[in-house]
Protein backbone atom coordinates (compact mmCIF):
# COMPACT_ATOMS: atom_id res chain seq x y z
CA UNK A 1 0.00 0.00 0.00
CA UNK A 2 2.83 2.41 0.91
CA UNK A 3 4.53 1.65 -2.39
CA UNK A 4 1.32 2.46 -4.29
CA UNK A 5 0.99 5.78 -2.38
CA UNK A 6 4.64 6.57 -3.17
CA UNK A 7 4.11 5.90 -6.87
CA UNK A 8 1.02 8.11 -6.85
CA UNK A 9 2.97 10.92 -5.17
CA UNK A 10 5.78 10.60 -7.70
CA UNK A 11 3.25 10.64 -10.51
CA UNK A 12 1.69 13.82 -9.11
CA UNK A 13 5.04 15.53 -8.72
CA UNK A 14 5.91 14.63 -12.29
CA UNK A 15 2.65 16.10 -13.55
CA UNK A 16 3.10 19.27 -11.49
CA UNK A 17 6.67 19.69 -12.75
CA UNK A 18 5.47 19.22 -16.32
CA UNK A 19 2.68 21.77 -15.89
CA UNK A 20 4.98 24.36 -14.27
CA UNK A 21 7.63 23.88 -16.96
CA UNK A 22 5.08 24.10 -19.77
CA UNK A 23 3.67 27.41 -18.52
CA UNK A 24 7.11 28.96 -18.00
CA UNK A 25 8.25 27.83 -21.45
CA UNK A 26 5.05 29.10 -23.09
CA UNK A 27 5.48 32.55 -21.52
CA UNK A 28 9.14 32.67 -22.59
CA UNK A 29 8.42 31.66 -26.20
CA UNK A 30 5.49 34.09 -26.36
CA UNK A 31 7.68 37.02 -25.28
CA UNK A 32 10.71 36.36 -27.48
CA UNK A 33 8.48 35.85 -30.53
CA UNK A 34 6.39 38.95 -29.87
CA UNK A 35 5.79 40.67 -33.19
CA UNK A 36 4.25 43.93 -31.93
CA UNK A 37 6.52 46.73 -30.75
CA UNK A 38 4.45 46.99 -27.57
CA UNK A 39 1.94 44.66 -25.97
CA UNK A 40 -1.78 45.06 -26.65
CA UNK A 41 -3.81 45.25 -23.44
CA UNK A 42 -6.78 43.12 -24.47
CA UNK A 43 -4.46 40.45 -25.84
CA UNK A 44 -2.54 40.33 -22.56
CA UNK A 45 -5.75 39.63 -20.65
CA UNK A 46 -6.85 37.04 -23.19
CA UNK A 47 -3.51 35.22 -23.08
CA UNK A 48 -3.44 35.35 -19.28
CA UNK A 49 -6.96 33.94 -19.21
CA UNK A 50 -5.81 31.02 -21.34
CA UNK A 51 -2.97 30.36 -18.88
CA UNK A 52 -5.55 30.43 -16.09
CA UNK A 53 -7.67 27.76 -17.78
CA UNK A 54 -4.63 25.62 -18.60
CA UNK A 55 -3.48 25.80 -14.98
CA UNK A 56 -6.89 25.01 -13.51
CA UNK A 57 -7.55 22.04 -15.81
CA UNK A 58 -3.91 20.94 -15.53
CA UNK A 59 -4.14 20.81 -11.75
CA UNK A 60 -7.31 18.74 -11.95
CA UNK A 61 -5.41 16.37 -14.22
CA UNK A 62 -2.39 16.31 -11.89
CA UNK A 63 -4.64 15.52 -8.92
CA UNK A 64 -6.26 12.69 -10.91
CA UNK A 65 -9.57 14.56 -10.45
CA UNK A 66 -9.58 13.57 -6.76
CA UNK A 67 -10.96 16.81 -5.37
CA UNK A 68 -13.69 18.00 -3.03
CA UNK A 69 -15.87 21.10 -3.15
CA UNK A 70 -13.41 23.00 -0.94
CA UNK A 71 -10.60 22.04 -3.32
CA UNK A 72 -11.89 24.61 -5.81
CA UNK A 73 -10.31 27.42 -3.80
CA UNK A 74 -7.03 25.50 -3.64
CA UNK A 75 -7.11 25.23 -7.44
CA UNK A 76 -8.21 28.82 -8.01
CA UNK A 77 -5.34 30.34 -6.05
CA UNK A 78 -2.47 28.93 -8.15
CA UNK A 79 -4.52 29.40 -11.34
CA UNK A 80 -5.06 33.07 -10.55
CA UNK A 81 -1.44 33.36 -9.45
CA UNK A 82 -0.39 32.22 -12.94
CA UNK A 83 -2.94 34.65 -14.43
CA UNK A 84 -1.55 37.61 -12.46
CA UNK A 85 2.03 36.51 -13.09
CA UNK A 86 1.50 36.29 -16.86
CA UNK A 87 -0.05 39.78 -16.88
CA UNK A 88 2.81 41.21 -14.86
CA UNK A 89 5.49 39.77 -17.14
CA UNK A 90 3.70 41.00 -20.26
CA UNK A 91 3.26 44.52 -18.93
CA UNK A 92 6.66 44.76 -17.25
CA UNK A 93 8.47 43.61 -20.40
CA UNK A 94 6.08 45.49 -22.64
CA UNK A 95 8.43 46.15 -25.53
CA UNK A 96 9.55 43.78 -28.24
CA UNK A 97 12.91 42.11 -27.49
CA UNK A 98 15.66 43.43 -29.74
CA UNK A 99 18.81 42.42 -27.87
CA UNK A 100 20.21 39.02 -26.98
CA UNK A 101 20.97 39.93 -23.35
CA UNK A 102 17.31 40.82 -22.81
CA UNK A 103 16.36 37.27 -23.81
CA UNK A 104 18.85 35.89 -21.26
CA UNK A 105 17.36 38.12 -18.56
CA UNK A 106 13.91 36.85 -19.45
CA UNK A 107 15.20 33.26 -19.47
CA UNK A 108 16.48 33.69 -15.91
CA UNK A 109 13.15 35.21 -14.94
CA UNK A 110 11.37 32.22 -16.44
CA UNK A 111 13.41 29.95 -14.17
CA UNK A 112 12.04 31.92 -11.21
CA UNK A 113 8.56 31.69 -12.75
CA UNK A 114 8.95 27.92 -13.00
CA UNK A 115 10.00 27.67 -9.34
CA UNK A 116 7.15 29.93 -8.20
CA UNK A 117 4.57 28.00 -10.20
CA UNK A 118 5.84 24.66 -8.97
CA UNK A 119 5.71 25.83 -5.34
CA UNK A 120 2.15 27.12 -5.80
CA UNK A 121 1.10 23.81 -7.39
CA UNK A 122 2.70 21.81 -4.57
CA UNK A 123 0.88 24.05 -2.09
CA UNK A 124 -2.45 23.28 -3.74
CA UNK A 125 -1.65 19.58 -3.74
CA UNK A 126 -0.71 19.55 -0.05
CA UNK A 127 -3.85 21.43 0.99
CA UNK A 128 -6.01 19.20 -1.19
CA UNK A 129 -4.50 15.99 0.23
CA UNK A 130 -5.00 17.39 3.73
CA UNK A 131 -8.75 17.34 3.08
CA UNK A 132 -8.62 13.56 2.69
CA UNK A 133 -6.04 12.77 5.39
CA UNK A 134 -4.25 15.09 7.79
CA UNK A 135 -0.57 15.52 6.93
CA UNK A 136 2.24 17.47 8.66
CA UNK A 137 3.08 19.34 5.44
CA UNK A 138 -0.23 21.21 5.61
CA UNK A 139 1.44 24.00 7.59
CA UNK A 140 4.09 24.37 4.87
CA UNK A 141 1.25 24.65 2.36
CA UNK A 142 -0.33 27.44 4.38
CA UNK A 143 2.97 29.32 4.53
CA UNK A 144 3.32 28.95 0.75
CA UNK A 145 -0.22 30.30 0.39
CA UNK A 146 0.89 33.43 2.26
CA UNK A 147 3.88 34.00 -0.03
CA UNK A 148 1.80 33.38 -3.15
CA UNK A 149 -0.88 35.82 -1.97
CA UNK A 150 1.76 38.53 -1.43
CA UNK A 151 3.03 38.14 -4.98
CA UNK A 152 -0.51 38.02 -6.38
CA UNK A 153 -1.44 41.30 -4.72
CA UNK A 154 1.61 43.00 -6.23
CA UNK A 155 1.11 41.49 -9.69
CA UNK A 156 -2.57 42.42 -9.81
CA UNK A 157 -2.01 45.98 -8.58
CA UNK A 158 0.84 46.65 -11.01
CA UNK A 159 -0.95 45.10 -13.99
CA UNK A 160 -4.23 46.94 -13.40
CA UNK A 161 -2.39 50.25 -13.02
CA UNK A 162 -0.39 49.76 -16.21
CA UNK A 163 -3.52 48.75 -18.13
CA UNK A 164 -4.68 52.37 -18.11
CA UNK A 165 -8.23 51.71 -16.94
CA UNK A 166 -10.51 54.59 -16.01
CA UNK A 167 -10.55 55.24 -12.27
CA UNK A 168 -14.21 54.21 -11.87
CA UNK A 169 -13.25 50.78 -13.23
CA UNK A 170 -9.73 50.57 -11.78
CA UNK A 171 -10.61 51.05 -8.11
CA UNK A 172 -13.39 48.40 -7.92
CA UNK A 173 -11.17 45.98 -9.87
CA UNK A 174 -8.29 46.38 -7.44
CA UNK A 175 -10.64 46.16 -4.45
CA UNK A 176 -12.16 42.92 -5.74
CA UNK A 177 -8.73 41.42 -6.39
CA UNK A 178 -7.65 42.28 -2.83
CA UNK A 179 -10.80 40.70 -1.41
CA UNK A 180 -10.21 37.48 -3.29
CA UNK A 181 -6.49 37.27 -2.49
CA UNK A 182 -7.04 37.82 1.24
CA UNK A 183 -10.17 35.68 1.50
CA UNK A 184 -8.60 32.65 -0.19
CA UNK A 185 -5.47 32.87 1.95
CA UNK A 186 -7.47 33.04 5.17
CA UNK A 187 -9.53 30.04 4.04
CA UNK A 188 -6.30 28.17 3.28
CA UNK A 189 -4.83 28.79 6.73
CA UNK A 190 -8.01 27.53 8.36
CA UNK A 191 -9.61 30.66 9.82
CA UNK A 192 -13.11 29.70 10.90
CA UNK A 193 -16.12 31.17 9.17
CA UNK A 194 -17.18 33.21 12.19
CA UNK A 195 -13.93 35.20 12.02
CA UNK A 196 -13.26 34.85 8.30
CA UNK A 197 -15.33 37.76 7.00
CA UNK A 198 -14.37 40.19 9.74
CA UNK A 199 -10.66 39.54 9.33
CA UNK A 200 -10.90 39.62 5.54
CA UNK A 201 -12.64 43.02 5.63
CA UNK A 202 -10.11 44.46 8.08
CA UNK A 203 -7.09 43.24 6.12
CA UNK A 204 -8.51 44.40 2.77
CA UNK A 205 -9.36 47.78 4.28
CA UNK A 206 -5.78 48.31 5.46
CA UNK A 207 -4.28 47.34 2.09
CA UNK A 208 -6.79 49.32 0.03
CA UNK A 209 -6.42 52.50 2.12
CA UNK A 210 -2.65 52.28 1.69
CA UNK A 211 -3.13 51.79 -2.05
CA UNK A 212 -5.39 54.85 -2.28
CA UNK A 213 -2.89 56.93 -0.30
CA UNK A 214 -0.07 56.00 -2.67
CA UNK A 215 -2.24 56.19 -5.78
CA UNK A 216 -3.22 59.79 -5.03
CA UNK A 217 0.34 60.96 -4.36
CA UNK A 218 2.16 59.84 -7.51
CA UNK A 219 2.27 57.60 -10.54
CA UNK A 220 5.21 55.26 -9.97
CA UNK A 221 3.46 51.94 -10.51
CA UNK A 222 6.22 49.92 -8.86
CA UNK A 223 6.01 51.90 -5.60
CA UNK A 224 2.22 52.24 -5.61
CA UNK A 225 1.95 48.46 -5.99
CA UNK A 226 4.48 47.66 -3.26
CA UNK A 227 3.01 49.65 -0.35
CA UNK A 228 -0.37 47.84 -0.08
CA UNK A 229 1.53 44.54 -0.24
CA UNK A 230 3.61 45.63 2.74
CA UNK A 231 0.40 46.64 4.49
CA UNK A 232 -0.99 43.18 3.81
CA UNK A 233 2.23 41.59 5.05
CA UNK A 234 2.05 43.39 8.39
CA UNK A 235 -1.71 43.19 8.84
CA UNK A 236 -1.87 39.41 8.34
CA UNK A 237 0.48 38.98 11.30
CA UNK A 238 -1.87 40.96 13.52
CA UNK A 239 -5.31 40.26 12.09
CA UNK A 240 -4.80 36.50 11.77
CA UNK A 241 -4.30 36.22 15.54
CA UNK A 242 -7.34 35.13 17.50
CA UNK A 243 -7.00 38.08 19.82
CA UNK A 244 -4.53 40.82 20.67
CA UNK A 245 -3.39 40.13 24.22
CA UNK A 246 -1.71 42.66 26.49
CA UNK A 247 1.61 41.01 25.78
CA UNK A 248 1.15 41.72 22.07
CA UNK A 249 0.11 45.37 22.37
CA UNK A 250 3.67 46.63 22.05
CA UNK A 251 4.22 44.51 18.96
CA UNK A 252 0.98 45.84 17.50
CA UNK A 253 2.02 49.46 17.99
CA UNK A 254 5.47 48.66 16.60
CA UNK A 255 3.90 47.23 13.43
CA UNK A 256 1.73 50.33 13.06
CA UNK A 257 4.73 52.62 13.50
CA UNK A 258 6.80 50.69 10.95
CA UNK A 259 3.88 50.77 8.51
CA UNK A 260 3.49 54.54 8.88
CA UNK A 261 7.22 55.06 8.30
CA UNK A 262 7.18 52.85 5.20
CA UNK A 263 4.11 54.65 3.87
CA UNK A 264 5.74 58.07 4.34
CA UNK A 265 8.91 56.83 2.62
CA UNK A 266 6.77 55.55 -0.23
CA UNK A 267 5.02 58.90 -0.56
CA UNK A 268 8.39 60.67 -0.65
CA UNK A 269 9.71 58.33 -3.37
CA UNK A 270 6.46 58.48 -5.31
CA UNK A 271 6.17 62.25 -5.55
Amino acid sequence: MDRVDTNIDEEKRGKLLTLAAFIALAIFVSKITQSQTQVITWRVYLTSGIYFLITFVGLLWAFNFQVMKKSILFLLQPALYVFSQAMFIEFFFFQKFNRIYEAFILLFLMFLVFIGNYVSFLMANVLNVDLFKKIPLAQVGRTSSYLISLLMMYFFTFSFLVSGFEIYFLLPLILLSYIFVVYVHYVNIGIEEGELYRKTVLTVLISFILFLGMFLTGDSHEIVSAIPVLGYYFSVGVVSQERVTYGKVRSFYFFVLVLIIIFLMGVFLNI
